[in-house]
């Protein structure tokens, strides 16, 4: 494998302490992978035999990790600075937000802000804009500057450790991507459709452009699992009945939509299962070499879902996985998300040239916007060569999902532009064998969590937004900027590979 461009969260002070929290509250199975160690040997790509991707739904990257260590995050030291002079995080809030917002705010910005859920239902934090419109007004062209006045003040909240820990342990215990991004400035199919194709249609000539959560007409492009079918490569479809809202973007593909039910597309791509067939299939080593995950809609995360319930089936894939030693040996496990929902982040999105072809649309009467890349989103990456508590930060976004599929059963992608591909890396410098002991942090047991959760939201207030005292929602107006922890060596960024 490539060089790593990557950075370690874990202090040896902090290694021992986890460890000693580890035999207590780790799942079995996963307790006992991490506790085997990686392997002696370097990675080779060739050791992965099964990849299982998650895309989940609707959370921003800083409003995920915004405080985890030594990422960009709230303390990134290369924060932009607005045309107010003021750093990118205080967004700006010149006039009082109508209408379903109602708000204002006299220091005429809006810092980001906690959403403790000890204390409030902040577990069930609302929904925002992420339409086309939404998104690109948010970017307002690269100034950055438009996210509460577009989404109102929740577009500035986040999570800390104690609100996410299954989350924060799976950062600490494997590996994120700091510079992950979505690929549309737009919201679930469109990103979606990116994730399993890499394409939009942005030329209209196969049933798109697809630049909302639409089908007017059945698509008629080529889908990257009739390219592994085509290469005799096996793959999987894993959703139940209720699989969310439509998110096996496969369903409104026309070849799909025609193929008999003993096909391999059928079977694949469209099948239902009952819970717990991706767990069987796991122990029992009968994965296919590619497994896309469909959650279902409470578990998805998608706000007002809320993120323990996600977390706990994240727990439940990942558990079947390490419950036999072989498979989780050969399996790398991918968890990424569609698009932020409208939550603000801090770093520009690349955005292509004017003029580069299948990478702008216009649409609804609007400009010739980018299609994009979006905001960034999280990306987590389970695996035997991920383990140990790092950070990748070269540039990815969601066909980095396919590139890497591509590098590692050679089938080509038949839709990505060369505009991505010289933009966006292939996953592969966030895999590799370095030499550093086994250790775990703590994995909290996540059933408590969607208890506690359910308490939670039915039992408490909902979260307030800071705003000035003596109104509704916040009694007073102490905004403060918000900062990471600290970790255990100095933060630096990681050029691409």
């Amino acid at each position: 494998m490539r060089e790593l461009t990557r950075r370690r969260l874990l202090s040896s002070a902090g290694v021992v302490a986890a460890a000693a929290l580890a035999a207590e509250v780790l799942p079995r199975n996963v307790r006992r992978a991490l506790a085997a160690g990686p392997p002696q040997r370097p990675g080779r790509l060739s050791d992965i035999k099964h990849v299982v991707i998650l895309v989940q739904e609707n959370r921003g990257f800083n409003h995920y990790f915004g405080t985890l260590p030594n990422v960009r995050g709230f303390s990134d030291p290369t924060a932009m600075t607005l045309s107010t002079g003021l750093s990118v995080f205080h967004q700006p809030v010149p006039t009082a937000l109508p209408a379903p917002h109602n708000y204002f705010n006299p220091d005429g910005f809006l810092l980001p802000f906690h959403i403790d859920t000890k204390t409030t239902a902040a577990q069930m934090a609302p929904s925002l804009g992420h339409d086309w419109v939404s998104q690109h007004h948010a970017w307002n062209n690269g100034a950055m500057d438009s996210f509460v006045n577009t989404n109102g003040p929740y577009s500035v909240c986040y999570y800390e450790r104690d609100d996410i820990p299954f989350h924060f342990a799976l950062a600490e215990n494997f590996t994120i991507c700091d510079n992950y991004h979505c690929s549309v400035m737009s919201e679930t199919w469109p990103n979606r459709l990116y994730a399993m194709t890499a394409t939009i249609d942005p030329g209209g000539q196969n049933g798109g452009p697809v630049w909302s959560n639409s089908a007017p007409e059945a698509y008629r492009w080529k889908t990257y699992a009739e390219a592994l079918t085509d290469a005799e490569v096996s793959w999987q479809v894993y959703q139940e009945v209720n699989n969310g809202q439509e998110y096996n973007m496969l369903e409104e593909f026309a070849v799909f939509q025609a193929a008999p039910p003993n096909s391999t597309l059928f079977k694949s791509g469209l099948r239902t299962f009952g819970a717990g067939q991706f767990e069987f299939d796991a122990a029992n080593d009968r994965l296919p070499t590619v497994s896309w995950l469909m959650p279902t809609s409470y578990q998805s995360e998608h706000p007002d879902y809320t993120p323990a319930a996600g977390a706990d089936y994240i727990a439940s894939k990942i558990d079947a996985i390490a419950a036999n030693p072989d498979v989780w040996a050969k399996t790398a496990f991918i968890i990424t998300y569609d698009e932020n929902d409208g939550h603000m982040d801090h770093v520009p999105p690349p955005v292509p040239p004017a003029g580069t072809p299948d990478e702008f649309l216009q649409v609804a009467g609007q400009p010739n916007w980018p299609i994009g890349a979006g905001f960034r989103v999280p990306c987590l990456i389970i695996s035997p060569w991920t383990q140990g508590g790092w950070v990748a930060s070269e540039t990815f976004d969601h066909t980095s999902l396919l590139r890497f599929l591509e590098v590692l059963t050679g089938v080509t992608i038949p839709n990505i532009t060369p505009w991505r591909r010289a933009t966006f890396g292939d996953l592969t410098s966030a895999f590799g064998m370095p030499q550093f002991p086994s250790v775990a942090r703590q994995l909290p047991a996540t059933e408590p969590l969607v208890e506690a959760a359910v308490k939670q939201v039915t039992t408490l207030p909902f979260p307030p937004t800071p705003g000035p005292a003596g109104t509704h929602p916040s009694p007073n107006n102490d905004q403060v900027v918000p900062v990471q922890e600290r970790g255990p060596k100095p933060r630096h960024r990681a050029a691409n590979a």
